[in-house]
């Protein structure tokens, strides 16, 4: 099965699957850099909040990269 743009349903399917992740993953990487280097610096929690905050940020954006994709033929 194909949709109107010729693509496999799966690859689709697939495409959007990953969107979780997308989102949680930068958070819990950079929320973990800040996290040791608040521990190493003592400088908690600012660092942690500040490596949350931006993978935050990373995650919406490559969210908003993959719903808003304006190369789709």
């Amino acid at each position: 099965m194909t949709n109107p743009q010729g693509r496999p349903a799966l690859l689709e399917a697939m495409k959007y699957a990953q969107i979780g992740t997308m989102l949680v993953v930068p958070m819990g990487i950079l929320g973990g850099i800040g996290y040791w280097l608040d521990r190493r610096l003592g400088s908690a929690p600012w660092l942690l909040l500040l490596g949350l905050i931006l993978g935050m940020a990373a995650g919406f954006v490559n969210f908003l990269r993959l719903v808003l994709d304006r190369t789709e033929r």
